[in-house]
């Protein structure tokens, strides 16, 4: 069945009945309960709970009042769509609040999650070609940081964890394409890491060796330059010594033919876990 609702958590907030937008008009307090109850799905919550989180700085009695408020706005934003297929999506009781979905709703977080869960364990090396596209698929899912600009302390961690993931996912694809000769791939991947995290060493090494190999050292040479500087402005800290034993020999020229049949540089963390910021 193809989905009549397309929910986006990466980038901008939206939901979408096929060409139409709903809830865009709803207060941002409404689309941050839709989203949490989103991230949170198949289990019920009570609704004190969720009052305490979203307007915790209120007293109990206003904080249910607001909950209440924005359970309707919900309820009658989603309501053209409920008299069709999604009529489950959002139940909403005495003192509980749940929401599922099912096949006529398309989430772009859990699509990406789901990818993610079933390829622990992979290593960018070994993936298949249809393990690959599985990863460039979630790659472009990921069309901007979870719930951009919001700055909920539950909305930064839960960002924080998918950013984790979507490093984890164009990790495997650097080294897949690294291995595989397809050099201008791995560095448009590295590339992407680098814009989520502009001082992530490995990526930077990884970078160097990609530019290396497709016959470019003196872009390979300026990357080490760019990895010193985000260093030093983002950590105060100096490259580490497999970074500099890299430059040396990208610079001295041994860097050579025999590099191209290297296996690409293991992760830092093994059995499928997304890397850690350093």
């Amino acid at each position: 069945m193809k989905p009549e609702i397309r929910i986006a958590l990466f980038g901008k907030f939206s939901v979408r009945d096929h060409d139409r937008a709903l809830l865009d008009r709803v207060p941002h307090k409404a689309q941050e309960l839709l989203a949490y109850l989103l991230l949170h799905r198949d289990k019920a919550h009570p609704r004190e709970a969720l009052a305490e989180l979203l307007w915790g700085d209120r007293d109990p009695a206003q904080s249910r009042k607001y909950l209440r408020h924005a359970l309707w706005r919900l309820q009658a934003g989603l309501a053209d769509v409920r008299r069709r297929r999604a009529s489950r999506l959002l139940q909403v009781e005495s003192g509980w609040v749940e929401l599922t979905l099912d096949e006529s709703v398309h989430l772009d977080a859990v699509a990406f999650e789901q990818t993610f869960t079933a390829s622990r364990g992979l290593q960018g090396p070994s993936l298949r070609a249809g393990q690959a596209q599985s990863f460039v698929e979630a790659v472009q899912l990921y069309r901007g940081e979870l719930l951009e600009g919001w700055g909920q302390d539950w909305c930064r961690y839960e960002r924080d964890r998918f950013r984790q993931m979507n490093l984890w996912f164009l990790d495997k694809l650097t080294d897949h394409f690294e291995v595989h000769a397809e050099y201008e791939a791995g560095i448009a991947y590295a590339t992407l890491a680098l814009q989520c995290e502009p001082a992530r060493e490995r990526t930077h090494r990884a970078l160097m060796r990609l530019f290396c190999l497709s016959g470019d050292r003196t872009a390979a040479i300026r990357q080490f330059e760019r990895c010193c500087a985000a260093l030093h402005d983002d950590l105060d800290v100096v490259p580490e010594d497999s970074t500099l034993s890299l430059y040396v020999e990208i610079r001295s020229g041994r860097f050579g033919d025999a590099a191209a049949a290297r296996k690409a540089e293991p992760l830092s963390l093994l059995g499928g876990h997304p890397p850690r910021r350093r």
